[in-house]
Order: structure tokens, then sequence, then C-alpha cells
């Protein structure tokens, strides 16, 4: 029975541990599934997959933080008793009392009329063509009065009556003559002057006035009156549009009557009047329907912030351009703050001190962005979960302008992060720029409102909140880096320690390499430095961009420490499978290793499509039917895409064509450096980058000045034995 038990216990333990490993097998599978799928460049190019991460970031922001921006409502009727005190959330405008006082502001403002030329005009070219045309039908004497009449009547004003076109008929031409003068000069001395729409009611008393300036007949007086008469229009034009610009001018002028944040509206067991109900609704406090306004207005507020985000993150640099993964990166830390904000809020509706929104650690959203991204895109981040923190605590100004300065803050102070002691320097940054703005709205309060207690808790509460965010992203950090495979400065600290398992091994079995691989980090992070590339990156990637030579390490010149070479013993073309085929080994490894894929990236792309001349020629030479194609014997790339891998292509073969010289003078060496670069550039290997040919020239200096640290000149050192035998001597 003992011996039952025992191999019972045994065989349980060891299938828990078989259990455990199937567990831990499987899980790593499926962790290196997902990792594959987020590095598939199909998933981080797409555009259905872009656009699907900013709507559902807009969708999960709206649903977390609607809630913080709803403020209850009250159905009150005038005349009913308040049973609370209800003050103002918000700072709104007295829409009642403010349109009462633009109302009769709008109302003094007096009608505009504009003085129109063209009545005068066409008034006195009806009198004229009136007169002129009597003159001419009482000329012709093969007319017949009735003729006359009629072709008169054609040409009079419609408003003339028919007598006095009979009168006309009756005169002669001299007499027509005068009547037309005096009846230009009526119609200048009325139309010349403001004559309104009122004016035509007393036309004919307006005309009657002038005409006793004239020693005229009876007959002539009636037929200038009706003729004027007949042709006078009001000039003075009205204005509306000039009109409502001066009331809506007058009314601008008028200062809105403001409800402030805080004011009482109603007292406990006030009465509810309609001044109450007015105030309310201002606030949106009123109506027992949900906030469609609010709900629908967050919701616009909600597309144009995200609209503008992505419009934003759409516009940057080529070179600073995110993919989906990044995207969909900064979405998850923009829903953690806004989770971060709906639980702030939530205990302070549930009772909890208003006071714990002084502790929310909004800096931490900016300071994650900057060291996942950069502190361009962290600073835009700090700015968006400021306002949507100011939103959530009640529209409050102060909130939104500590959350801006602290935030801002805390993403500039992690912009260089060279060891973990950063974020800490960084903590205490916030807290004192929170304690500074904490206390320059204290003492912008009037007099007799501050309260020394709440002061120094507010001071107190600011002061650990810069502690909180930095410890909240140190913590943060790695599950950002691990889950999704980031390469942060911090991560690639970390994997430029020496100690590294895969650096260790390539020490160990390809030294040569490992060697290079220092010289070529050197290269990378000056030339790096220069042209506004990311040095740490470019160093890191040099150290693992030939681990892939472990695999066959002494097929490699660098590795070899006889004169024999291996590939004096096999074919071209198994040579050039050999050497190009530590990029796929090292990829291999690299992604074994879980490294992120910026560093498998520039090991990919170290050589591009780039042409293994040598092996190309021997080829050529040994083969007699003419069948070698200069493409058989090309690395199979990709090209470099990013600046980074760009110049770890051209410092890779700089370090090596700098070590094969026998002679490497200063000339020799800045001629070679150059021709590498214009062969890159002639063979296409630099075209889908963004490395100009200006940060190409000054990375020409930049690599002398590190070469003349490695390969100067070094004086001749005396045979010891020599000069021991001939002092003995």
């Amino acid at each position: 029975m003992h011996l039952h038990r025992t191999l019972g216990g045994s065989c349980g333990v060891q299938a828990k541990r078989f259990t455990d490993r199937g567990t831990g097998v499987m899980w790593s599978k499926w962790l290196l599934a997902v990792r594959k799928f987020l590095d598939d460049e199909r998933f981080r190019q797409s555009r259905s997959v872009r656009r699907g991460i900013f709507v559902g970031l807009g969708v999960v922001l709206y649903i977390i933080l609607i809630g913080t921006v709803v403020p209850p409502r009250y159905d009150f009727h005038v005349g009913q008793t308040s049973p609370v005190t209800i003050r103002s959330p918000i700072t709104a405008v007295d829409t009642v009392k403010t349109q009462e006082n633009r109302q009769a502001a709008m109302d003094k403002v007096s009608k505009q009329y504009a003085q129109s030329t063209t009545v005068l005009t066409q008034a006195l070219d009806q009198v004229d063509k009136l007169f002129q045309t009597a003159v001419q039908v009482v000329s012709d004497s093969s007319l017949s009065t009735s003729q006359r009449v009629q072709q008169l009547q054609a040409a009079a004003p419609k408003k003339l009556s028919p007598s006095t076109v009979q009168a006309l008929v009756g005169l002669d031409p001299q007499q027509i003559g005068i009547l037309q003068n005096t009846a230009e000069d009526i119609v200048k001395n009325l139309l010349g002057a403001p004559f309104y729409k009122e004016s035509m009611q007393q036309a004919n008393l307006l005309v009657e006035s002038q005409l006793l300036n004239y020693n005229l007949d009876r007959v002539s007086r009636l037929i200038v009156q009706d003729a004027v008469v007949s042709v006078l229009q009001p000039n003075m034009v009205y204005k509306a549009d000039a009109t409502e610009a001066l009331r809506q001018q007058a009314a601008a002028a008028v200062p809105d009557v403001y409800i402030h944040q805080g004011d009482v509206i109603v007292s406990k067991n006030g009465v509810v009047t309609n001044a109450v109900i007015s105030e309310l609704k201002d606030v949106g406090l009123y109506g027992n329907h949900p906030h469609y306004s609010i709900l629908f207005g967050f919701a616009i507020f909600m597309v144009l912030a995200i609209g503008l985000l992505r419009v934003y993150i759409e516009h940057r640099s080529r070179r600073r351009r995110l993919d989906n993964l990044m995207v969909g990166i900064l979405g998850l830390v923009m829903t953690l703050m806004a989770v971060l904000i709906w639980l702030t809020k939530d205990v302070i509706n549930a009772g909890g001190p208003a006071s714990v929104a002084y502790l929310m650690p909004i800096a931490m959203g900016g300071m994650l962005v900057t060291v996942l991204m950069d502190a361009s895109l962290g600073v835009v981040t700090s700015c968006y979960l400021s306002l949507l923190f100011g939103a959530a605590m009640g529209y409050n100004y102060w909130f939104a302008i500590i959350a801006t300065v602290t935030s801002l803050v805390g993403a500039y102070s992690v912009e260089r992060v060279t060891h973990r002691g950063t974020f800490m320097r960084a903590g205490f940054l916030v807290s004192l720029m929170n304690i500074v703005v904490v206390l320059a709205m204290e003492l912008l309060q009037p007099e007799g409102q501050v309260d020394a207690h709440e002061t120094l808790l507010y001071l107190g509460l600011g002061a650990l909140n810069g502690l909180v965010s930095a410890i909240l992203t140190m913590g943060v950090l790695p599950f950002f880096e691990n889950a999704f495979g980031l390469l942060t400065p911090i991560r690639l600290l970390e994997l430029s320690n020496p100690s590294n398992p895969l650096l260790k091994k390539l020490l160990m079995e390809a030294p040569g390499t490992y060697h290079h691989s220092l010289i070529v980090g050197n290269l990378a992070e000056a030339a790096a430095e220069i042209v506004g590339a990311d040095p740490l990156l470019c160093r890191v990637g040099a150290y693992y961009h030939d681990v892939g030579k472990m695999r066959r390490p002494m097929f490699f010149v660098e590795n070899q420490m006889t004169k024999e070479n291996p590939h004096d013993k096999i074919a071209p073309s198994l040579s050039h499978l050999i050497i190009t085929s530590h990029v796929t080994d090292g990829l291999e490894m690299l992604e074994k290793a879980g490294l992120p894929k910026p560093i498998r990236d520039i090991c990919a792309t170290h050589h591009g499509t780039t042409i293994l001349w040598y092996f190309y020629n021997k080829a050529r030479e040994q083969d007699k039917n003419g069948s070698v194609k200069v493409d058989d014997f090309r690395y199979p790339g990709p090209r470099p895409r990013t600046r980074e891998n760009a110049i770890l292509m051209i410092c890779d073969a700089v370090e090596a064509a700098v070590r094969s010289m026998a002679k490497p003078t200063p000339g020799r060496v800045e001629g070679v450096i150059r021709k590498i670069i214009r062969d890159r550039l002639q063979d296409g290997q630099l075209d889908e980058c963004d490395l100009t040919l200006q940060d190409l020239d000054v990375m020409v200096g930049a690599f002398m000045k590190t070469l003349k640290g490695i390969y100067h000149s070094r004086i001749e050192y005396p045979d010891l034995d020599k000069i021991r035998k001939e002092t003995a001597k």
C-alpha cells in the first residue's frame, strides 16, 4: 500500500507537471501567434483596420466618459418647494436676463437707409421722354388730335392722367419746353434730397410748394404737378442688412449675464419661480427626460476629438508615422486614462470628497505615450486627456489647467529616458508643478475665501499625485513592452547589456562578428545623432544585426583565425547561399528570442538587395556558358525603409571595407566611404527611406571622426629582446 501511494503520488506530480508544461506550451504558441499577427504588415498598414481602431476608440471613450459629463435633472413646477439646495455645476449664461438686455439695446437702433441716384435718373428720363414726345407730336401737322393724344399717351408715365395728356397736346412747342424745364427742376429738387416712402403721401403738397417759385398759369401748374407726381419714387432704400448688423452690433456690445459655477439657484425649502426654472434650464439641470443635447453634444465632441487626433497622426512626418499597432496602443493608453477619470468622478458622486480629483494621476497618460512613442504625441495626448478630465469634473477650468500643466511637465520629463530613475525624477517634477499650480490657484481666490486647511490638503494631494503618476507609469510600462513587443528606451538599454544571452553566445561562437557589431554600433550611433535618427536604436540594432552568423561562423572572414577559407572549396552559388542565409538565420534567432520588430527589421534590411560581387565574379570566371546572372547573387532584402535601417546598412559596409584596407589613411578612408554611399544610391538601396543627400554628406564626417578613434596610427614598439642583448654586450 505504501508503494502504491508513492507511485500514485509520483504519477500525480508528473501528470501535473506535464499538464502545466502543456499549458505553458499552448500559451507560448498562442502568444507567438498573436505576436505574428500584430507584426504582420497587412495588419499594421491596413486602412480598414486603421479606421476601425479610431471608430472603436471614439465609441469606447464615449461610453466610459458620458456618465461623467451628464448632470442630474430636476422636474420642478412654479410654486413648488425645492427639497435640496441646488448650485450651478458650471458657469453658464443667464439667457433670460441676457436676452432682455440685448433686446432693449436692439430696439434703440434706428432703421438704416441709403439714397439711390438711380431714382432721380429714371425720373428725369421719364420727364424728358414725356415732354419731348409732346413736342414731336405737336410739331407734326400730319397727325390728327386723336393720333397725337394716342402717341403721347404711349410715351407718358402710367400714373399721368388723360386730362394732362389732352392739355399737353393743345400747347405749342415753346410752352412745352418751359414746362419741361420746370418739371425737371422740381424733380431735381425733390429727388436730389432724401425722399422716403412716407413722403409719397405728401407728393402733391411738396410739388405745389415747389411751384410757388415759378410764374405759371393754372393749367401749366396742373400739367407740371401731374407730370412730376407721376414720376416720383422714394429714393431712400431701406437697408435691412445694415439695420440688422447695427442691431446685432448693439446686442453684441451688451455683456452676458452669467450664472457662475457654485452659485445657488434655489436654496433648500426655497420656492421655485420662473426665474429659478429658467436658470435650471440654462445650466442643464431641468427636466425629467434624458439629456439628449448633452448626449448628442458629447458625441460630436468625441467625433471632433478623434477626428482631429487622426488628422494629426496622419499628417506627421513619414519617419514618425504611426502604424496600426501603435495607433491601437495609443487608444489603449487613452482608454486606461478614461477609466481612471471615470473612477475618480464615481468616487466623488458616491459621496467621496471632491479633493480626490487632485490625486488623479492624469500625467501618466502623457508620460506613457512619450516613452512608448514620442514627446510630440505625448503633448497632444496630454491636452486631450486634460480637456476630458476638466469636462468630467464639471467643466472645471482649474482642473483642466492643472491637468494640462502637470501632464506637459510629465511628458517632457521622460522625453529622454536613460534609466528607471528618470521616472522618479519626472514624478518629483510633476509633484513640484502641482504644488506651484495649486498654490497659484488658491492665491487667485478672492480675499476671505481661502481656507488654509483645504489649501494644505490640496497641496499635499498634488505632491502625492506626481509620485503616483511615476509609480503607475513604471508599473504599466512593462505590460506594453512585453504584450506588444514594443521597443522603449528602457527596453533598448536592457537589450544593450552585454550579459544578454544572445550577445554572450555571439561573443563566444563568433567573436569577430561580435567586435564588428560593436564598431558598427559606434558608427551608427554617431551617424544617427547627426541626422536626427534614434541613436540608441541604431546602436542596439547593430549589436544584433549579424547574430545569424553564429550558425556558420567560420564562413565569415572576421571569424577565420587562419588563412584557410572554406569558400575556396565550394561553388560560388553555395557560398552565396551560405552568406545570404545569415540574414534569415538571424531573423529566426531574434524572433525566437522575442526581440522587438524594429531590431528584426534592422537585421532583415542591413544588406538590402545588394550584390555579392566577389562570388558573382568568381562564378562568372568559372562559367563557360555565360549563364550566370547578377541578380542571382543578390541578398533577399527587403531594402531599408527607415533612417535607422539605412544607417545600419551603410555602417555595416563602411566598417567591413575600412577594416579590409591595408593602409587606412584619412583620404583613402573618406574615398571608400563616399564610394559605398554612392554605390548604394545608384543601386536603389536607399530609395525607400527618407535620408537626404545632405544627411548622407554629414554622415561621412561622423564616420571619419569615429573611425579615427578606432583605426588610428600607432607607434612601432622596439624589440625588447634585441635591446636586452645590446645592453648586455
